[in-house]
């Protein structure tokens, strides 16, 4: 058995939010890999066991992040509402 990290979205969402101008998928993969680890699990207030895929994918539908042409930007509502 091992552990897993699980790292909450908004975590990802501020660092989206350090690019003004977005982040590459790609960068934002690397600097994710580097920070947390391979064996990282995402969560947020409302979902739990995400990879990083998943994730992205939650917080675009959300309106938390958007991803145009392979850049990840803020959405129109990054913060949550609680």
């Amino acid at each position: 058995m091992h552990d897993t990290t699980a790292i909450h979205g908004h975590d990802i969402i501020d660092l989206v939010s350090t690019y003004p101008e977005g982040i590459r998928l790609s960068q934002l993969m690397e600097i994710v890999d580097e920070r947390f680890g391979k064996s990282v699990t995402f969560h947020t207030c409302s979902a739990m066991g995400m990879d990083l895929d998943g994730l992205l994918r939650f917080l675009e539908a959300k309106d938390k992040l958007r991803i145009v042409s392979g850049v990840v930007h803020l959405g129109v509502s990054p913060a949550c509402e609680h």
